[in-house]
């Protein structure tokens, strides 16, 4: 592997094109956001949609959005052929390097149900997750018929506060509530 470097993903580019397609792919459309609103709240630099490459070599991209002291990771994809190669790892490496120490990172990903044909998947992003230094809140909530745990890198942070984020994303969307 060669050093990993981003491109920004911007509306109307090939990139846009890669991105997209990852997107529809990687994410339940429960979870998705219309591509259209992550290009506004990009291009009001609220956000950063970043492509990622090896070489000229399309790995994934991620998706983050900035709130106060906080990096909110909303999207990270690796494409599934270069899965299990360590690229994960890498970019969440290079997002570190980004946004910290400035700000703390946060994300959300499913909760593990005992009930969900899904679990093992989870369970294993979650272990993905800690591997890579990310401290679980403990705290869940529920959108759009998900669970979700909250977890953190970098300083302290208050779980409850990721209502506010977003809240906030939302509205930079678009959304009124």
């Amino acid at each position: 592997m060669t050093e990993l470097s981003v491109r920004p993903v911007t509306e109307g580019t090939s990139v846009a094109d890669f991105a997209g397609e990852l997107y529809t792919e990687a994410f339940d459309r429960r979870m998705q956001v219309p591509l259209k609103s992550l290009f506004k709240v990009s291009a009001l630099h609220k956000a950063d949609f970043m492509a990622v490459f090896d070489d000229d070599i399309f790995i994934g991209f991620y998706y983050v959005y900035l709130h106060g002291d906080s990096a909110f990771l909303y999207y990270l994809a690796v494409t599934e052929s270069m899965r299990c190669r360590g690229y994960g790892t890498e970019i969440l490496d290079l997002i570190k390097d980004t946004y910290c120490p400035e700000r703390r990172i946060v994300l959300c990903t499913e909760a593990p149900l005992v009930d969900d044909k899904l679990v093992s998947s989870r369970y294993r992003r979650l272990g993905f997750y800690s591997r890579n230094g990310f401290i679980d809140t403990l705290y869940k909530f529920e959108s759009v018929g998900i669970q979700y745990e909250v977890l953190y890198w970098g300083s302290n942070w208050e779980p409850e506060n990721i209502q506010e984020i977003l809240r906030s994303f939302r509205r930079s969307c678009g959304y009124r509530r």
